[in-house]
């Protein structure tokens, strides 16, 4: 899936302190077996990890003080011609 591709790109990104200051990137992704470029703006931010109620679940967040949040959005479609 070409969205959750680029989410996977954008959160090995520089995380900004917050969203609003995230700088904003394009990211071209060819989708594998066509001829699509999916071009996509994606950015990344530092944010504060979940609260975990029980220690027995999702252990390995509890050391965590931030995470990495990232998100997308698309900006179109382009068709290559390998001619």
């Amino acid at each position: 899936m070409p969205r959750q591709a680029a989410l996977k790109a954008a959160r090995t990104l520089d995380p900004a302190p917050s969203e609003d200051e995230a700088e904003r990137i394009t990211l071209r992704l060819r989708e594998k077996g066509t001829k699509k470029v999916h071009e996509y703006e994606g950015w990344a931010w530092k944010d504060s990890a979940p609260e975990v109620d029980d220690a027995d679940d999702d252990f390995w967040l509890n050391d965590l003080n931030d995470i990495t949040k990232a998100n997308v959005s698309k900006q179109g479609i382009e068709y290559i011609d390998e001619a």
